[in-house]
């Protein structure tokens, strides 16, 4: 009787024990996701905070060009002969232009700098964009500054747009102050929203650093709490260990993929911060270049009406010209397009070595063979390629009917890739060019050609394009590696073979013959080298 109490009793005991370690297991599934949860809404705080910066540093500009073309305007007009009366209904359209885009950017700017300060709903291309108040002290600090300047001289920019109705009647003192700030400050504006776009992504980065190593405490915690469970179970179960072994595995595997994902979303976040300054680097630049076509249409008439001997009109163009030159080079539009470049590739220099990594880290098997349709395959690399041809190449796909073979398909892809890659590489000096893809079958094998008509490869290096490290790119276009490991995966690989005809000023042909039937000993070979799409 009291044998079977105690029995029951460290039945019970065990029942308990399982409860505890799965409580605890759970509790920690429940926590990382909660943490995922927490640092996803941060995330986007943070990216609509960098978004507000962004579209903040866009409209200062904007702001800052407009005030500088109101004073120039007001001060054309002002010397213009009464009697000419084209030019002043010109100057004074020009004149309420600018003055209204100011206004208008003015007014955008403050409720950013407002919405950052003390968050709020701002209003863009009729948009609306709720921001969080920027609160972590190390973000803020990076415009803090910007902030109590803006303060102390809001009044002046901001009642120049709202009490001036006319444009004509502008107060020149309150101009000239307004134009002053604008002038000491602006770079001290794009400095602190730069300092402030760079901050929130470090921040993100210790946010993701800060995820993955509570990833890791819990994976850890997960794996002792499972280890205890599994030892507990056999000691007390040891007839139902191969049960035990299975459910061991299958957590495991569940753990690895839940790291995995988790890793995937952080890469992607991290992508966020980059891609922000990206975008506003370009969106100034494309707000400078319609400052350099403006001037370039207007050096153009200059020309023209040399050429046709109107010397009167070129009197008239050559001061216009002469003042839209001098604005581009007092405004230093050349020297900032040069530094946002800069800044743009540094940006995507760090996006392109977190999906290097990403890739590294999440590649799949890649010797899998299987039955594979050729004509897909090179659909598939089609979508991939998109980005690089749909700016200057046709497609041409020219079919034909082929049985599916056995291959290694995710290897012909990378194989394909390389070579449609080129063939966009070498129509670029073109403008434009013309890739097409056949497929057929000779004797008792598939044949893809792909051909393109850009430069040609010229007689003396088309032996050499094989050859490990072989690059007809300048230094640090390509790694001289694309064709070499394509023909390693075609010959060695699949038993194949590769060909090409080339000639300079006409184009390329490559022609990949793989084998239907009975010839793929080697299929399985693995290959683990890296295969750049660039050779």
């Amino acid at each position: 009787m009291a044998e079977n109490k105690t029995k029951e009793q460290q039945a019970g005991f065990r029942f308990v024990e399982l409860i505890v370690f799965g409580t605890i297991f759970l509790a920690l599934v429940a926590s990382v996701f909660v943490l995922n949860i927490i640092i996803s809404r941060d995330s986007q705080r943070d990216s609509e905070q960098v978004f507000c910066a962004t579209k903040q540093s866009e409209y200062w500009q904007r702001a800052y060009r407009n005030l500088i073309r109101t004073q120039e305007r007001l001060a054309e007009l002002s010397i213009i002969d009464s009697s000419q009366v084209e030019q002043i209904a010109e100057k004074s359209a020009q004149l309420d232009t600018a003055f209204f885009n100011y206004k208008k950017a003015i007014s955008i700017f403050d409720s950013t700098v407002t919405a950052l300060d003390k968050g709020g709903v701002i209003m863009l291309e009729g948009s609306e964009f709720e921001i969080a108040p920027v609160t972590n002290p190390r973000a803020r600090a990076t415009i803090e500054k910007e902030i109590q300047k803006w303060a102390e001289s809001r009044g002046v920019l901001i009642d120049l747009a709202e009490k001036t109705q006319n444009p004509k009647q502008i107060d020149p003192s309150q101009l000239e102050k307004a134009i002053d700030f604008a002038i000491q400050n602006d770079e001290l504006i794009l400095a602190s929203n730069r300092d402030f776009i760079v901050r929130l992504g470090e921040l993100s980065t210790e946010k993701i650093k800060n995820l993955q190593f509570a990833q890791v405490a819990a994976l850890v915690v997960s794996i002792l709490v499972f280890i205890g469970m599994a030892v507990r179970l056999t000691i007390s179960l040891r007839k139902q260990a191969k049960i035990i072994q299975e459910s061991q595995g299958q957590l495991i595997q569940n753990e690895k993929m839940a790291s995995l994902g988790q890793m995937v979303a952080g890469l992607a976040h991290e992508m966020n911060t980059p891609l922000g300054f990206v975008r506003n680097n370009i969106e100034i630049i494309r707000e400078n270049d319609r400052e350099f076509q403006e001037a370039v249409v207007a050096s153009a008439t200059v020309l023209k009406s040399l050429v046709a001997g109107n010397y009167s009109e070129v009197e008239k163009q050559i001061p216009q010209t002469l003042e839209k030159l001098k604005s581009i080079e007092k405004i230093g539009l050349v020297d900032e397009n040069a530094m946002m470049i800069t800044n743009s590739l540094e940006g995507l220099d760090r996006i392109q070595e977190l999906i290097v990594n990403l890739r590294n880290f999440s590649r799949l098997d890649q010797t899998a063979t299987q039955l594979a349709n050729l004509n897909q395959c090179l659909d598939s690399t089609l979508v991939i390629a998109n980005h690089i041809l749909k700016r200057h190449m046709t497609v041409v796909k020219d079919y034909g009917k082929i049985p599916d073979i056995v291959c290694a398909p995710a290897q012909l892809n990378q194989v394909f890739l390389n070579i449609i890659t080129n063939a966009a590489h070498a129509c670029e000096e073109k403008g434009e060019g013309t890739l097409r893809l056949k497929t057929f079958v000779e004797k008792n094998e598939a044949v893809v050609q792909i051909s393109d008509n850009g430069k040609g490869i010229p007689q003396e290096v088309i032996n050499k394009i094989f050859d490990p490290f072989f690059t007809t790119k300048p230094v640090g276009k390509g790694t001289g590696l694309g064709l070499s490991i394509s023909k390693k995966i075609i010959e060695e690989g699949h038993n194949g073979r590769i060909t090409v005809k080339s000639k300079v000023g006409y184009g390329t042909d490559f022609f990949i013959y793989l084998p239907m039937q009975g010839k793929q000993e080697k299929v399985d070979k693995v290959f683990s080298e890296s295969t750049p799409a660039l050779n």
